[in-house]
């Protein structure tokens, strides 16, 4: 997470766009929450967190992230001061069994060695019934996509297409899962999966 500290200050100037489109589109399938808990793994700089709070403005909010430099960006901003921040990996939350509503987990699962491992953290944290929406940005049509991405972050482990992102989850045991593509911008393209825990 070296590069993500060294990142934390320009982040938001060199993505915010990008990551305030992908914190949209997850929360326009995100069910209502009321006073429930909604979970976001992998953080980062807030954005999904501050749209979250103007549509579910009863909702406790969450975020987990490695990175202190994303942690102190993100708790430096308004949305920041009425959120838990967790100092947590993806794959092992400092969190009770069942104990949140919703999780989201936006543009993450590329860097995960692990993401079975990861899944059932997740649904060990959701209570029955709970909404989990995994986004992640998949190959575009452009020949050599993972090739080029890859030399531009040397953390990169793996890219997945949008089967593989509902097959992630049915294997985890989510139910009623749901897959389908979504543009970003010109260049990107992503990928969102929605299932419940039994």
């Amino acid at each position: 997470m070296g590069a993500y500290d060294r990142l934390a200050a320009s982040y938001d100037r060199l993505w915010g766009r990008y990551a305030r489109r992908t914190a949209r589109e997850v929360l326009s399938v995100l069910p209502p929450l009321g006073t429930g808990t909604l979970l976001d793994v992998g953080c980062g700089t807030g954005t999904l967190l501050a749209l979250a709070r103007d549509r579910f403005p009863g909702a406790r909010l969450v975020g987990a992230e490695p990175s202190a430099g994303m942690r102190g960006v993100a708790a430096r901003t308004p949305a920041g001061q009425d959120v838990t921040l967790l100092a947590c990996p993806a794959e092992a939350l400092t969190l009770p069994d069942a104990s949140v509503d919703a999780l989201t987990c936006l543009n993450v699962l590329h860097y995960l060695a692990d993401p079975p491992a990861a899944l059932r953290e997740w649904r060990r944290v959701l209570r029955p019934g709970g909404t989990l929406i995994l986004q992640d940005y998949v190959p575009n049509a452009l020949p050599g996509f993972v090739r080029l991405v890859a030399l531009n972050d040397r953390e990169l482990v793996r890219v997945y297409t949008v089967p593989e992102l509902a097959a992630l989850l049915e294997a985890a045991g989510f139910g009623e899962v749901t897959a389908r593509p979504f543009r970003i911008d010109l260049f990107w393209r992503g990928g969102l999966a929605r299932g419940l825990r039994p």
